[in-house]
């Protein structure tokens, strides 16, 4: 069991938060870590909102990488 979580443990610290924001009001609609890297995340947000074309969403919204974690650290 121990090994498993150290597994885990790492497969957890590569994974990324997310941001998804409104482009036109420029506030975050939602927020999702455990996310591989920027292809998924694009992939997750997209399919959640069930937005017909991508193009519509890609207009409407962008996806950020959260990295205020890393800008704390920095600090």
């Amino acid at each position: 069991m121990e090994k498993l979580s150290v597994v885990l443990w790492n497969y957890k610290s590569y994974m990324g938060k997310y941001r998804l924001v409104n482009k036109t009001a420029k506030e975050v609609v939602d927020v999702h870590d455990n996310l591989a890297d920027m292809e998924e995340a694009k992939q997750y947000f997209y399919l959640k909102k069930q937005i017909p074309s991508k193009d519509d969403f890609e207009r409407l919204y962008e996806v950020k990488s959260d990295d205020r974690k890393e800008k704390r650290k920095r600090d």
